[in-house]
């Protein structure tokens, strides 16, 4: 499929940029990989840490499974490297707690296996067709595709380590100094003027099937936080007895109540003087009350939000105070534009090692002035996933398709340990709102005055 073993395909100028920006983009998500794994011992590698994730080596493996489903076998039409690991690596065939149980690939056997794939797919890459009609390969989608693939188990492998309680604190690597943060009023509001704006993309690059198509959307007008609810507000809504008020809370939020017992954001231990203390990693920090909340559910961000006044924005509310320009009416692919992120505009890449304060971001801010909508936290809507008007699958249902309907909440924008490739203002995330591992929080939404 549109690979010239001659060293044929599509050797213009253009096609040979974009083969080295793909090319970068493989290798630096890799280099990634290898860091959040090098500081884990065996056991930290194959151990289980809690149900709801699986041990990082499955991750690791089935990281290489995929790329060689999609660049070597897809693609280059090859044989596969071993039909077994089709069986173990399948996320559907495999739920997430049965994972430490399968016989997966040793950490050794892991790191072998993903050189091997990886050492073919960069030979595909240097003769594939980028020109090529095939959407698949056209621009080189798939190795996005697969890029995008690996950075996103990053974040899976960094949520799992979160929930690591038991053993020696994770060492995080030395990161990148976060720019200090101005001083804000964090229950600032902006106001969202009424009328339509473009949702969603076009983008063939990049951009998942659930982000397509582009389409448009009115909405009437709306005041949202201008940054995510922070630390210190969260921590007075526990003091105001939000965990105990079953008014503040949905049906089946109480259900959740009830049967976990929750009274605080996961992490979240009181220090014996009336504030609250937070583990990340192991590792026992002061919280800082300026910081995004995280570690919350949909089911506390909903009733937060109505012990605040207010609710949780729906998605299309989020997109547009996220995106829209009300000089030019666009939509920007970012809050601050079109340029990639870079460090003044977001917190990104599991280099901060968890959220900024508020007020960390100037240069990030939406034309309308929210900020801090892509980094630091995820933001949990009010919506449920469900496909946009037009919306095709491409290329397998199993990404976006069987998982529309209403057992799972989206969220938006990206956290501090999503990396730049997936960072991005149309990028959709979801899971189910009892779920707490994310990197998530949120902000409020009310009614303009």
């Amino acid at each position: 499929m549109g690979v010239d073993g001659g060293g044929g395909g599509d050797m213009t100028d253009a096609a040979q940029v974009r083969r080295r920006t793909l090319r970068r983009h493989l290798e630096s998500i890799r280099a990634r990989t290898a860091r959040l794994v090098a500081p884990l011992d065996e056991d930290d590698l194959t151990r289980q840490f809690d149900r709801i994730m699986s041990p990082v080596v499955w991750d690791v493996g089935h990281v290489g499974n995929f790329e060689e489903l999609w660049l070597l076998r897809t693609v280059a039409g090859r044989p596969a490297h071993d039909p077994r690991l089709d069986l173990v690596y399948n996320p559907f065939e495999n739920p997430r707690w049965c994972r430490g149980d399968l016989d997966i690939l040793g950490p050794a056997e892991a790191d072998e296996y993903l050189r091997e794939v990886r050492g073919d797919a960069l030979e595909i890459l240097r003769t594939a067709d980028l020109g090529s009609d095939d959407p698949l390969l056209r621009d080189g989608y798939v190795f996005e595709m697969v890029s995008q693939h690996e950075a996103q188990h990053q974040e899976t492998v960094l949520q799992a380590l979160d929930l690591r309680t038991d053993l020696e604190p994770y060492p995080p690597a030395a990161h990148r100094r976060i720019p200090a943060a101005r001083r804000v009023d964090d229950t600032e509001r902006v106001l969202i003027p009424a009328g339509p704006f473009t949702m969603g993309t076009d983008d063939r690059r990049r951009a998942y099937d659930n982000e397509r198509p582009a389409h448009v959307v009115d909405l009437p007008a709306f005041a949202i936080d201008r940054f995510p609810v922070t630390a210190r507000r969260y921590a007075e809504f526990i003091a105001a007895g939000g965990y105990r008020r079953p008014e503040l809370w949905s049906a089946e939020g109480r259900v959740w109540l009830e049967e976990t017992g929750h009274q605080a954001p996961q992490g979240w231990i009181p220090d014996g003087a009336g504030g609250w203390l937070v583990r990340r990693f192991g590792h026992l920090l002061p919280l800082d009350p300026a910081e995004p909340v995280q570690h919350v559910c949909f089911y506390e961000a909903e009733a937060f939000c109505r012990w605040a006044g207010g609710r949780l924005p729906t998605e299309a509310e989020w997109e547009k105070a996220a995106r829209w320009d009300p000089r030019t009416g666009r939509s920007h692919r970012y809050p601050w534009g079109e340029v990639d992120p870079g460090p003044r505009h977001a917190n990104l890449g599991h280099v901060g090692w968890g959220p900024a304060p508020v007020g960390s971001y100037p240069a990030g801010a939406s034309p309308t002035g929210v900020e801090q909508m892509v980094g630091d936290v995820y933001e949990w809507t009010s919506s449920f996933f469900q496909p946009y008007p037009g919306y095709r699958t491409f290329p397998y249902p199993e990404y976006s398709e069987v998982f529309f309907g209403e057992e799972y909440r989206v969220l938006r924008g990206a956290s501090w340990a999503t990396t730049d490739l997936v960072a991005r203002a149309t990028f959709r995330n979801w899971d189910y709102p009892i779920r707490r591992q994310i990197f998530a929080g949120f902000r409020v939404v009310w009614e303009p005055a």
